[in-house]
């Protein structure tokens, strides 16, 4: 990406994202506020130990799942 006329270094102008970028900081916290509302939408509760925990029970079944960036992992467990 080549910056346009106006925009080089020590000039007035600065560059607005239209969209959020992935690997952007704010593009990591919008995604999180994400994932969490989905899994509360879901019923899961996160855990106050480790906020990328989250956990249900459902029926006779306990479910766990660990959410490390884009790696997740999950378990169930029958009671």
């Amino acid at each position: 990406m080549e910056q346009p006329r106006g925009f080089e270094e020590g000039g007035n102008n600065v560059w607005r994202l239209q969209k959020i970028l992935y690997g952007t900081m704010q593009g990591a916290y919008d995604w999180t506020q994400n994932l969490d509302k989905t899994f509360e939408d879901h019923g899961y509760y996160r855990s106050k130990a480790d906020p990328q925990i989250y956990s249900r029970v459902w029926n006779d079944e306990f479910i766990l799942t660990s959410t490390w960036t884009d790696d997740i992992l999950g378990a169930l467990f029958t009671l």
